[in-house]
């Protein structure tokens, strides 16, 4: 059996014409929705990489706490004798320690764009950013020791050296790149089982750096302009101009139909090789992005549906027939006991926390994040109804009346939100919220920082 699973990172399933949006940003989509099935209701159980990645790569809510002690899907399989490989650009793979352990890993990196971006920064920014690096580190050292009165000490003399947070700008290697990568993995062996998951990036920060014929504009961007851009919205969203925010749009949803262009080459290669009838092949998202829906861009708040809906299409090898769909709540936790299944193992044998995507009814979906790294929060969503639980204040969303999750309803539906509640294991209450480790030297750093997580923290004054 052969499988391939393929996501985008920051796709947002509302800005895909499978999912109803009035562009046609994927039409390579239209391929799984014709011959497989589209879950219309599928949901991210994280509202960022390094959370939701290790979730849907061991199917338990908390598996980036410590990665060694969850079962993961690559070695699980590997076990039974089906290769497996990763192929792509920021994975996320380091982010946690233990890795995902696939048999072939390849990483491909940044390109020149992170380079430029932040070549020409002020002296003083970049010494303020690399300070700032220092500064976190030994914050979170002061912290875990219990050293509050010391910690809060340098705390305010810094803050008013260094009052703002300094913003890094993204990059990663472009989908045609990984496409022809992915090709070339076929091309070098014949393989009779597999697993890979192939991961890109075009639905991240920055927008619009690398295609030269953007759908939906009248032409390329200035990259300093799209630089600038990406810099107020991460660090000043109320200063982005309603027009700006067009702009930004048009940009990722240009940025998407570039990168369907290249998704389509590898079906196109998959149909010339005979492996395309005989290949399982799942298409995801690890989250969401936001553009003002809430206050925030990129995916920095509260487990909104903005970045918890994401795509989620599937093909099986085994049912030739296609063009269901099931409107019955799904979540990336259920892709482990999925692809197991496709490969003729037992998931009930492995603790996941998920359920096959072909079995069962609608799951009460379980959400974490840590928006701009204030207090954990979590969320749960289930029979219409979306609770929160903001670490400092609860928020409750009736979705069939208010899908835009603007109305907290919470003082009238206090026995909604009591019994959403126990739907949450306790265990993700009492969860560790600090980055999972330190960097191991300038190459991990600057794995970390391509994703944002190596960004300063900004500490709210008390």
């Amino acid at each position: 059996m052969k499988t391939l699973l393929l996501t985008v990172d920051a796709l947002r399933a509302d800005h895909l014409g499978q999912y109803g949006y009035e562009r046609d940003t994927m039409p390579v989509l239209d391929d799984l929705t014709g011959a497989g099935t589209r879950f219309e209701s599928a949901f991210a159980n994280g509202t960022y990489t390094r959370i939701s990645v290790p979730s849907f790569q061991t199917s338990r809510y908390l598996a980036y706490e410590n990665l060694d002690a969850s079962r993961k899907l690559a070695p699980t399989l590997e076990a039974s004798g089906v290769e497996t490989a990763v192929i792509g650009t920021q994975t996320g793979i380091g982010l946690v320690h233990g890795g995902f352990e696939y048999g072939e890993t390849l990483d491909l990196g940044r390109d020149e764009n992170f380079d430029e971006a932040n070549a020409d920064r002020p002296v003083t920014e970049l010494i303020g950013y690399r300070v700032n690096k220092v500064a976190t580190w030994l914050s979170q050292q002061l912290q875990r020791r219990g050293a509050n009165g010391l910690y809060e000490a340098l705390r305010r003399p810094y803050r008013k050296l260094y009052p703002e947070t300094p913003f890094e700008h993204s990059g990663y290697t472009e989908a045609e790149a990984v496409t022809d990568r992915v090709i070339d993995w076929f091309e070098a062996a014949d393989r009779e089982e597999f697993f890979l998951w192939v991961h890109y990036m075009e639905a991240h920060r920055p927008y619009g750096v690398h295609d030269d014929d953007p759908a939906y504009l009248d032409g390329p961007v200035d990259p300093d302009r799209i630089y600038d851009l990406m810099e107020t919205a991460g660090t000043d969203p109320d200063a982005v101009s309603a027009a700006d925010r067009r702009l930004m749009t048009d940009l990722y949803d240009s940025d998407i139909r570039y990168c369907s262009r290249h998704i389509a080459r590898l079906f196109d290669y998959l149909r010339e090789k005979g492996l395309w009838d005989e290949t399982n092949l799942l298409f995801s998202s690890d989250h969401g992005e936001e553009f003002y829906d809430h206050g925030n861009y990129f995916h920095r708040n509260y487990p909104y549906d903005e970045l918890l809906h994401v795509p989620l299409l599937a093909k099986r090898a085994t049912d030739p027939t296609g063009g269901a769909t099931v409107t019955e709540q799904r979540q990336l936790l259920d892709l482990a006991p999925t692809i197991c299944q496709f490969h003729g193992l037992d998931p009930g044998e492995y603790g996941f926390q998920g359920t096959p995507l072909f079995e069962g009814g609608s799951r009460e979906v379980v959400a974490l994040g840590q928006p701009n790294d204030r207090d954990p929060a979590v969320a749960v969503r289930h029979d219409g109804w979306k609770y929160i639980d903001t670490g400092d204040g609860e928020e409750l969303y009736d979705l069939t009346a208010d899908p835009d999750e603007t109305e907290n309803v919470l003082a009238d539906n206090p026995d909604v939100a009591s019994r959403l509640t126990r739907c949450i294991p306790e265990s993700v209450f009492e969860r560790d919220v600090e980055d999972p480790r330190q960097p191991e030297d300038d190459v991990d750093r600057e794995q970390l920082e391509a994703l944002g997580y190596m960004e300063l923290r900004e500490e709210e004054e008390s």
